[in-house]
């Protein structure tokens, strides 16, 4: 699933290039990944607005419209929003286009169909984001060691890896740098929060931060089917320390990664340095 720096990384392609653009027509080639909102209205709706901006919630990215409405996206497992010449095709996998004004079109694609668009008016955006329980947001200027702390702290029975995961307690981080984290902080990924060490959850906050920022640096982690905006993959895949390693020689020590499962996702460790 594309993460925080897989949509940040979209979000900021979108914003130098599409932001201003009008959107002329909608063609919706299938439905299933609207929510909450018909066919007809969608298009009624977004056809012939401006996008003001693009901008990003959690895992979320949303393109803020002229007409005081926003179109909220998620991408979920295989989703993918990118940017295409006029004359390329939709395939089968597209199931939005936006044909923009200029010489460009945008293409909502998802093969495996878990993605979603939704439709919502400003004023209601924030009482969403309540809704759904979206924790701080980590790259933001105010997410402060003692707010992190004060979150990880609320849980202390539960395990560190999969309450990173938890978007109410950390928005935008999933498996892949959950996994990254617990190594950059030396913690075994299920380790509980009350025996987690004072340095220790300092390691797990400035990790937070390094890793996703060098990860927007390198466009993101094309370890599955994330593609950017350009349909080009990014570039962080070989700065990973243990996602994907399994079987490798640690960069850390003479032990191997090893892959579990943990909380039903894939977890990748070192033995030796994350006791």
């Amino acid at each position: 699933m594309p993460e925080l720096p897989e949509v940040e990384t979209i979000r900021k392609q979108l914003n130098r290039t599409i932001r201003g653009a009008i959107i002329k027509d909608v063609k919706i080639k299938n439905a299933k990944p609207l929510r909450g909102v018909s066919k007809e209205k969608f298009i009624k709706i977004v056809k012939g607005a401006k996008i003001s901006d693009v901008s990003r919630r959690a895992k979320l990215l949303i393109l803020k419209l002229s007409n005081n409405n926003n179109i909220l996206l998620h991408l979920k497992m295989t989703g993918r929003m990118l940017l295409v010449g006029k004359k390329e095709a939709p395939t089968k996998h597209t199931h939005i286009v936006f044909e923009l004004v200029g010489s460009r079109n945008l293409f909502f694609e998802d093969y495996r169909k878990f993605g979603f668009v939704k439709l919502m008016k400003e004023k209601e955006m924030e009482k969403y984001f309540d809704k759904e329980g979206y924790g701080p947001e980590p790259l933001s200027a105010n997410f402060s060691y003692k707010i992190m702390k004060t979150c990880l702290l609320a849980h202390p029975k539960k395990k560190i890896k999969p309450l990173l995961m938890e978007q109410s307690c950390i928005a935008g981080i999933g498996n892949i740098y959950a996994s990254e984290i617990c190594f950059y902080a030396r913690v075994h990924p299920e380790r509980r929060i009350k025996d987690i060490k004072e340095a220790e959850f300092k390691k797990i906050y400035n990790g937070t931060k390094k890793i996703l920022r060098s990860a927007i640096e390198n466009r993101g982690s094309s370890s599955d089917a994330y593609l950017d905006a350009y349909g080009k993959k990014g570039k962080f895949v070989p700065r990973l320390k243990v996602y994907g390693r399994e079987g490798e020689k640690c960069i850390g020590c003479a032990g191997k990664v090893k892959k579990y499962k943990l909380a039903g996702r894939g977890t990748y460790f070192c033995p030796i340095c994350q006791k």
